[in-house]
């Protein structure tokens, strides 16, 4: 699928229109000011799905790196895990 690069001054122009292209075809547009990369436009629910992934990644790398860790208990780590999530989640 082609990369969608808008400048800004589209975007303020037909922002109801690519909103609604966005929300259908579900590819993220690269928006320019003066030239250069300023943001990416995605859809909300692919917004929210990659900041699972993240999180879940981020979480696999600390337990990867914990589990080979001799000062602390690692049962203690994974119910700090769960605790920091439900604090932040």
């Amino acid at each position: 699928m082609p990369t969608k690069i808008m400048p800004i001054s589209d975007l303020r122009r037909q922002t109801s229109q690519i909103i609604q292209t966005i929300r259908e075809g579900g590819d993220a547009i690269y928006i320019t000011q003066h030239g250069r990369p300023a943001a990416v436009l995605v859809e909300y629910e692919a917004y929210e799905n990659l900041l699972a992934r993240l999180e879940d990644l981020s979480d696999m790398v600390s337990l990867e790196a914990a589990k080979d860790e001799t000062d602390r208990d690692y049962e203690a780590f994974l119910a700090e895990m769960n605790t920091d999530k439900a604090e932040n989640g």
